[in-house]
């Protein structure tokens, strides 16, 4: 396996990742637990380092069903592992599928988001923690300036953003450096 520097961040991880949505959210039946758990631990062998999830990657049952799947089966790797969640987006449940997305990016939430994702990632800190969509009603400093917060505290190490345009990204990176910028390539997004 080959690895990469993100920038000038100082976070190292392996030039292919894991994204780990599909086990539990969005393409079809969840994933066997067992069988994604063998995976999760293949992959580390095999010299992946990065994985990525989010809080909002889940069933109607369990609305956080990756976050735990994740965390369960790399706990015993963490220290050769960077995890990578997303905070910021909720599904509305209470339709049914496809479920609408919520945007929330307020600071009371980001602390209510980043504490649920520590516990069921069973870790102290988050490698790398992405805004998942832009939230219009909350100004991308007030966003970087909460996880400048976070990084202080030690509760994240780095951060990232998913699907900003460029101002947005400058702005934000401008009170707290982005370290990750993550968009969907996917014929189907584009």
């Amino acid at each position: 396996m080959k690895y990469r520097n993100f920038g000038r961040s100082g976070l190292r991880v392996s030039a292919v990742g894991l994204g780990c949505m599909g086990m539990s959210h969005t393409y079809g039946q969840t994933a066997d637990k067992r069988e994604m758990t063998e995976l999760l631990a293949w992959a580390v062998d095999l010299g992946y380092t990065l994985f990525d999830t989010a809080e909002s990657y889940g069933t109607a049952a369990d609305p956080h069903d990756n976050e735990h799947l994740v965390g369960d089966a790399l706990r015993p790797y963490r220290d050769r592992v960077v995890l990578a969640t997303k905070f910021g987006i909720a599904m509305d449940r209470s339709v049914p599928w496809p479920w609408p997305v919520l945007a929330d990016s307020s600071p009371q939430t980001i602390r209510s988001a980043v504490e649920g994702s520590l516990q069921r990632l069973h870790t102290d800190h988050i490698d790398l923690y992405i805004q998942h969509r832009i939230d219009p009603n909350v100004e991308p400093e007030t966003v970087a300036q909460t996880m400048a917060e976070l990084i202080r505290e030690g509760k994240i190490l780095h951060w990232g953003i998913s699907e900003a345009d460029e101002a947005y990204l400058r702005r934000a990176h401008k009170v707290c450096p982005v370290a990750a910028v993550q968009n969907r390539y996917s014929m189907m997004a584009r």
